[in-house]
C-alpha cells in the first residue's frame, strides 16, 4: 500500500527557476532518488511526474488531480527556491506547510536537511497562497531543497545531494510510521556513529562485537581510521566530512575498513 505520494514540481526543464541549476531538473533527480530509498527500505510509496502539461494552470491541476487520485498519509512536493540574482552567499533550505498539523513535519525536514549538508536553515514555512497546499487532501509539504542561484547553496547541494535525499527520506518514514518504534538509522539501516549506535547480533562473536562496539563509542578512534584511510590515500577525505556532518554510519565504517585494509 502506498503511503507517500511525492512529485517534483513543474512540467518540463526550464519551466521553473533556473540559473547555476534547472529547478526541474534537479527536482526529478532529488525525487527519483528519495523513491529509491523509500522503496528500498520497503515503504509504499507512488511518483508522479508531469510531462504533459503546457501552461502552469495544466501543471498543478495535473499534479493534484493525480495526488488526490492516490492512497497516502502525505502528499510531498519537491522544488527549488530563487532569489532572482546570482549570490555568492548562502540562502539555505526550507519547507512550506499550510494546515498548523503539517508544521512539525515541515520543520523536522528543513532542519534534517540543513543537518544532512550545511545548508542553512530557513525552517518552516505557512504558506495559504499555493495550489499544491491548498487543494491536496491529506497533510501536504512543499519542499525547497535550495536556492538555484546561491553558489555557496549550489556547491552544498551538490556535494551532498545523497545525504540531502537520506535525511529527506528518513524523516518521511517516521512520519507514515505514525509512531511506531523504529531505531536511529543511517544507510543501508545501520546505526549512525553519531548515535553511538551497537552493532547488531547478526556478528556472531561476542568478543568483535564488543571491540566493535568501543571503537563505534569512541569518536576519536572513529577518526583515527579515516585519516589513516585518507593519509594513505586508500580513501577519500569526503569521508571526514561524513563523519562531521554526523551521516557515517557503521555500514560505511565496516566497508572503509576494508577498502583501507585491501589498498595499503
Amino acid at each position: 500500500m502506498s503511503l507517500i505520494t511525492i512529485s517534483p514540481g513543474h512540467y518540463g526543464i526550464g519551466t521553473g527557476a533556473r540559473d547555476i541549476i534547472d529547478e526541474v531538473r534537479e527536482a526529478r533527480k532529488v525525487t527519483n532518488r528519495i523513491v529509491e530509498i523509500l522503496k528500498s527500505e520497503k515503504i509504499g510509496v507512488t511518483k508522479i511526474e508531469d510531462n504533459t502539461s503546457r501552461t502552469q494552470s495544466q501543471n498543478l491541476n495535473y499534479l493534484i488531480s493525480r495526488h488526490n487520485g492516490t492512497t497516502r498519509k502525505v502528499d510531498v512536493s519537491i522544488h527549488f527556491n530563487a532569489s532572482g540574482e546570482r549570490l555568492n552567499s548562502a540562502k539555505g533550505t526550507e519547507v512550506l506547510y499550510l494546515s498548523d498539523s503539517n508544521k512539525n513535519l515541515a520543520e523536522k525536514i528543513s532542519k534534517a536537511i540543513s543537518s544532512a549538508s550545511g545548508l542553512r536553515n530557513r525552517g518552516a514555512k505557512k504558506r495559504t497562497d499555493l495550489a499544491f497546499l491548498n487543494r491536496t487532501l491529506k497533510p501536504a509539504i512543499l519542499i525547497e531543497v535550495c536556492f538555484v542561484d546561491s553558489v555557496t547553496d549550489v556547491n552544498l547541494y551538490q556535494r551532498y545531494f545523497e545525504v540531502i535525499c537520506k535525511a529527506i527520506a528518513n524523516q518521511l518514514i517516521n512520519y507514515v510510521l505514525d509512531g511506531q518504534s523504529r531505531p536511529e538509522e543511517g544507510e543501508n539501516g545501520l546505526s549512525l556513529i553519531a548515535n553511538n549506535g551497537k552493532i547488531n547480533s547478526a556478528i556472531s562473536s561476542p568478543t568483535l562485537i564488543d571491540v566493535l562496539n568501543k571503537v563505534l563509542k569512541d569518536q576519536n578512534s572513529v577518526k583515527e581510521i579515516i585519516e589513516k584511510g585518507v593519509s594513505q590515500k586508500a580513501i577519500s577525505k569526503e569521508w571526514l566530512n561524513k563523519l562531521n556532518n554526523k551521516t557515517l554510519t557503521t555500514a560505511d565504517l565496516l566497508g572503509l575498513s576494508v577498502l583501507i585494509v585491501q589498498r595499503l
